[in-house]
């Protein structure tokens, strides 16, 4: 058998948006895809502080200008924080970064069922499992060992922890943040720019932009610190 060598005109140069945190844990996604023979490489970062992060190069700041500048590349937007979500998803608005420009980073261990469907701009960690019928939007991400139960649909720039479980035909609103080790039943609905704790289990609804945590999960009424 010869030796497949890569073409260098489908080489996808990537730009991670963002910085140490989420950026370099989904830097280490993409060095394990390579080696896994994707036609990637990683060419630096667009942030606003940084002049380097581990050892890649920062290409520039975080503007339009910069989207545009960069013709030929691929683009990530890595910018998730649970206490800023609705910042910086306006900030992705912003930014308004072509389809076209954006790239699914899907790890090797991961399993997506044939019949569901990852928009442009979607990350999934090691041993993430979608189930079938999901639809996935642009800008979302699932941590490592998370499931996604079938006819499920996660709405954009979603951030799912590690070890979360969310249930058959769940619909999680843009924004929404579901915790580490948190269980979501089925055939409900989480509200956009929503947190769900860590370790909770959600039996109910969940209102946009509220706080819900323990077993079963109940409202909060005290901001994050």
């Amino acid at each position: 058998m010869k030796n497949i060598k890569k073409n260098k005109n489908n080489l996808k140069k990537i730009i991670i948006i963002g910085g140490k945190g989420n950026g370099t844990v989904i830097e280490s996604v993409i060095y394990d895809c390579i080696k896994n023979g994707e036609n990637f490489k990683i060419a630096g970062y667009l942030n606003d502080y940084e002049k380097k992060i581990n050892n890649f190069p920062v290409v520039g700041k975080i503007n339009k200008k910069n989207i545009l500048k960069f013709k030929d590349f691929y683009f990530i937007y890595a910018l998730s924080n649970v206490k800023m979500a609705e910042e910086r998803f306006k900030l992705l608005k912003v930014l308004n970064i072509p389809k076209k420009k954006l790239i699914s980073i899907i790890h090797p261990s991961s399993k997506v069922a044939y019949s569901s469907i990852l928009k442009p701009g979607v990350i999934l960690m090691p041993n993430v499992v979608v189930s079938p019928n999901s639809l996935i939007e642009s800008h979302t991400q699932l941590y490592a060992n998370s499931f996604l139960g079938h006819d499920s649909y996660l709405k954009e720039m979603v951030f799912v922890a590690n070890n979360a479980s969310i249930g058959g035909r769940v619909i999680v609103e843009k924004g929404a943040h579901i915790g580490s080790n948190s269980s979501i039943i089925e055939r409900i609905s989480i509200g956009k720019f929503s947190i769900v704790g860590l370790g909770s289990v959600v039996i109910n609804c969940v209102q946009d932009k509220s706080i819900v945590a323990g077993n079963p999960a109940k409202k909060l009424i005290n901001k994050v610190c």
